[in-house]
């Protein structure tokens, strides 16, 4: 049975496969991605994501989408218009750039599905741990970048595999709800195949300007 790539179409490989995970390798946009048969039912997905917890009160968390924050504020002045792009149960990273002087939207497909917030256009749209949810990455970033205004960024963060990782026991790829993981040639693949400006990855934060 062919695997096609979910972001550019490409036919792929298995790059690894135990008894819990198999991933694909694409040829061309160097994605990797989950099998389609593993991937979870939305009542199992929404449990685990309920799981998580995130609150405007934990320090630790405020750290981790710290980086988010500071890219926003380079790029972005008060005022401007964003989207917290599948912000989860509790949108506390929108709550913080609200406290930082921006105008937040925010939409989740499992817990704020508000269809109307993607028919506005936004000075930038932030994803936090988000695009390796992506079970059709190429509609998905389409619709981004479509709702996108001109000059806007698209901030988010993964952890990029690269090399000199140990896939077999990386724990990112051990989160069934991780179907499709990105290397830094994927983001450039995107950068190109969207027509955008440029590009930027600072460790785990990726910005791309339209």
């Amino acid at each position: 049975m062919k695997h096609h790539c979910p972001l550019c179409a490409a036919d792929a490989d298995t790059f690894f496969k135990d008894s819990k995970h198999h991933f694909l390798l694409c040829p061309t946009c160097l994605g990797l991605f989950r099998d389609s048969n593993q991937f979870l039912s939305v009542e199992s997905e929404k449990e685990r994501y309920l799981h998580h917890r995130n609150d405007m009160e934990d320090k630790g968390y405020y750290q981790f989408v710290l980086p988010i924050i500071n890219q926003v504020k380079l790029h972005m002045t008060q005022g401007a218009k964003g989207l917290d792009f599948g912000c989860g149960h509790t949108p506390v990273l929108s709550n913080y750039l609200i406290k930082e002087g921006y105008g937040m939207s925010v939409f989740d497909p499992i817990f704020f599905k508000d269809e109307s917030v993607m028919n506005v256009q936004y000075d930038f749209i932030v994803c936090c741990e988000v695009i390796e949810h992506f079970y059709n990455p190429a509609y998905e970033f389409q619709k981004l970048f479509q709702t996108l205004g001109p000059k806007g960024k698209l901030i988010c963060k993964t952890h990029l595999f690269e090399v000199g990782i140990d896939f077999d026991t990386w724990y990112y790829k051990n989160d069934p709800s991780h179907v499709f993981i990105y290397q830094a040639e994927t983001i450039r693949w995107i950068k190109n195949n969207y027509l955008l400006q440029d590009v930027k990855i600072n460790q785990r934060v990726i910005t791309f300007s339209k």
